[in-house]
């Protein structure tokens, strides 16, 4: 760049990505000079620029912008109206002399033209007037001729009268019905005059105005009206690039019905534009800085991106459109159909040698600017292998935590197939009939859950497994196989390419049945529209020299893929090879179980160590922690998640919320101790008073006795007894007389109480 650049607003989108085309050029010393939208005295200046002007020293700021700078280029989107009456004042005055070519760029939008209906294109006289008036003569002799006497004709017959009439009026309906056909044009810069805006943009369309009527010696103003802009991160289209990449909802939404033309420009391009109009000055003082979309629909950029980023499904839902703001949607609903700049497309006669980013609009270019969206937005998939050996729901509850926390899906080998046969996937149609004739035999081949050798089956099978894993959902935000791969042959056909291995054969083109009546007909050939012969098709001979031909071709081109991975160091794996593989534990008693070693050893062979967890002696959060920490463990990415700040609140909440149900817990505990306590201190006590109130009682008893005299006690309750057992002793006359006595008056005590 020959130039030297003032930019307003350097820290806008459009001052960055000046900045960063800028500074590609090796410059010793700054040449350019800015401002930022807010004065800074400590930022210094970047790299590749003079100075930073301040707007708190206007004085200063005019003598560097006048002598120092030759391209002026002021973005109407972050530019103020202090700014522009800034710029004006300072060409308006007489007291500035340009002795040097200067050149100020405002960036405008395409909104400055939201008023305009389509243009009609301009009907073109096809007769002259010399024409006209020879017509005029013949009609007015042929009216003559009818009005004159036919004497000398024979009367005409009432039938041919009737006949003429009726053909009259069917030639005056046929010139009544036939419709005047309006045809429309694209709008081009030389429309600048007739341009028209919106009341709620109608100040942007002033401000053009006031910058155009710029006049001054050696000061060439331009005005560079730029598409909607996108790229680098997306402005205005950052709301349907994240819902796309989200799939959140999963189809993306149009406004109205959609065939409103929307004329747009990738970032980069406009920058350039802004450039190759400062260094090749037009004539013209109005430029179009829009892309060469084929179709500037609504509806087919939409399209596009769902196309390209999400699920490739749109619909019309005003729901979709409810966090946009009113000017967002203003933008959307936009209908104009403009011409690009011949400076910037060219024709046939004068091609340009502009250097396009994407000449083709979004539809075309949705990958490339995916690709920037996730780099400027630290996006990258999350892939992830799952391995337990034991169903339970605690290993349920885990998958379905991180597929939450990281808006991936949870894929299983039998979910691949049920996601073929979904509609709402486009399956390739060249794999469509393979995978219907041996679906019958893939099915047998994952119920045995058994290694097996390559076959056809298991090529469409590996196959339709690769498909998946490159549709938009994973490749944009990754995926969780679940005990899946099963073997490392598995594997290896998954994540390497093996184009050659997995190429299906060939089947034998069915012969078209010839009857006998079309073997007798003479064989004619085959003529289209215009007469011209059709290609007859070729004999089996010459098919079959053709096939050995695609046959040499490809093991050649098989042979140059193998020498560039022995030169490269190996093959390279496919771009949805896992990151993260993770072995988790069986909720058993035992610690052993058996690993899959050999696909362990796979992984490990290349670069990717398994990652054993226990989760029996931890909570699921717990568990979940432990697995993110390791997903992370190359740097978390942005994907739209939780903050780091917010997840530690999160986990310290489930701290407290777990300590409280500890606290609780244990009070809980310690009242139902209580409880126990009591009810065992209230039976204990129950007890003592029993045995109390029997002992007081016996005492009682005893008082009484001591209370009588013992003579007397003996005369009234023992001298009785004794005298009956020794009448008794007399009586029976037993062998032992004293112990006979004793068992008698022991037997009678028990009734001296009744007594």
């Amino acid at each position: 760049m020959s130039k030297r650049y003032f930019i307003n607003n350097l820290d806008s989108p459009l001052g960055q990505e000046f900045y960063s085309q800028l500074v590609k050029e090796d410059t010793e010393e700054g040449v350019h000079m800015a401002t930022y939208t807010i004065d800074d005295p400590n930022k210094m200046p970047p790299k590749g620029f003079k100075k930073i002007l301040k707007r708190c020293k206007p004085k200063l700021s005019r003598k560097k912008m006048l002598e120092e700078c030759d391209v002026y280029v002021y973005d109407i989107a972050s530019a103020t109206q202090q700014d522009l009456d800034f710029v004006c004042d300072i060409f308006r005055s007489s007291k500035t002399t340009l002795e040097e070519q200067k050149v100020l760029i405002l960036v405008s939008s395409v909104l400055t033209w939201s008023a305009m209906p389509d243009k009609v294109k301009p009907k073109v006289e096809k007769k002259a007037d010399e024409e006209q008036e020879g017509e005029q003569q013949e009609q007015a002799e042929q009216q003559q001729k009818k009005e004159e006497p036919e004497e000398n004709q024979e009367p005409k017959d009432e039938e041919n009268q009737e006949q003429e009439q009726e053909q009259q009026q069917i030639q005056q309906q046929q010139i009544i019905e036939v419709p005047e056909v309006i045809e429309y044009v694209p709008w081009e810069e030389s429309d600048f005059k007739l341009r028209s805006a919106s009341a709620q943009y109608s100040q942007l369309k002033d401000w053009e105005d006031m910058v155009l009527g710029l006049q001054k010696e050696n000061l060439k103003v331009i005005v560079v009206c730029a598409g909607l802009i996108y790229g680098k991160g997306e402005l205005l289209f950052q709301k349907y690039f994240k819902k796309a990449w989200l799939q959140q909802p999963y189809k993306l939404s149009y406004q109205q019905d959609g065939n409103n033309k929307v004329p747009t420009v990738h970032i980069t391009d406009l920058v350039k534009m802004i450039v190759k109009v400062s260094e090749s000055i037009p004539e013209s003082n109005y430029i179009f800085a829009v892309d060469n979309t084929q179709d500037r629909s609504q509806k087919a950029i939409i399209q596009g991106i769902a196309t390209g980023v999400g699920s490739g499904w749109i619909e019309q839902n005003d729901d979709f459109f409810k966090d946009f703001t009113p000017e967002e949607m203003d933008c959307f609903r936009l209908h104009l159909d403009c011409k690009p700049s011949q400076m910037f497309v060219g024709n046939e006669e004068a091609p340009s040698d502009f250097e396009w980013h994407c000449e083709k609009g979004i539809a075309v270019n949705a990958k490339k600017i995916l690709q920037e969206f996730t780099n400027i937005h630290k996006l990258r998939p999350i892939k992830i292998i799952m391995e337990s050996k034991a169903e339970n729901m605690r290993f349920s509850d885990i998958l379905t935590m991180i597929s939450d926390h990281y808006r991936i899906p949870v894929i299983t080998q039998e979910q691949i197939f049920i996601d073929a046969q979904d509609s709402n996937y486009v399956f390739p149609q060249e794999m469509l009939e393979d995978f219907t004739e041996y679906w019958p035999l893939i099915q047998e081949y994952m119920n045995s859950k058994s290694p097996a050798q390559l076959s056809e089956q298991l090529k469409i099978y590996y196959k339709i497994i690769k498909w998946r894993l490159s549709q938009n959902d994973c490749q944009n935000r990754g995926f969780i196989l679940q005990n899946f791969p099963n073997f490392f042959e598995e594997a290896d056909f998954i994540f390497y390419p093996n184009k050659q291995k997995l190429k299906m054969k060939k089947k034998p083109k069915k012969k078209p049945v010839v009857t006998e009546e079309e073997k007798k007909q003479p064989q004619e050939p085959a003529v289209d529209e215009n007469g011209d012969p059709i290609e007859q098709e070729q004999p089996e001979e010459q098919q079959q020299e053709e096939q050995q031909q695609e046959e040499q071709q490809e093991e050649e081109q098989q042979e140059e893929e193998q020498q560039e991975e022995e030169q490269e160091g190996g093959p390279k794996p496919e771009d949805f090879f896992p990151e993260s593989y993770i072995v988790i534990k069986p909720l058993g008693k035992s610690d052993n179980f058996d690993y899959n070693r050999k696909l362990i050893n796979f992984f490990s062979e290349r670069n990717l160590d398994a990652y054993f967890i226990d989760p029996r002696k931890k909570t699921n959060h717990d568990t979940f922690e432990d697995l993110r920490i390791y997903i992370e463990r190359n740097g978390r990415p942005y994907n739209y998640l939780q903050n780091e700040s917010e997840l530690i609140v999160q986990y310290f909440n489930l701290q407290r919320i777990k300590d409280l149900t500890i606290k609780y817990t244990r009070k809980q505990a310690i009242q139902i101790w209580k409880e126990i306590t009591k009810v065992k201190k209230d039976k204990r006590q129950g007890l003592v008073t029993k045995y109390t109130k029997y002992i007081q009682e016996q005492e009682q008893e005893l008082q009484q006795v001591k209370q009588f005299p013992f003579r007397n006690y003996l005369m009234d309750f023992v001298v009785p007894v004794l005298n009956e057992g020794l009448v008794e002793v007399a009586h029976i006359l037993p062998d032992d007389p004293v112990e006979f006595l004793a068992e008698y008056l022991y037997k009678r005590s028990f009734n001296v109480d009744n007594e």
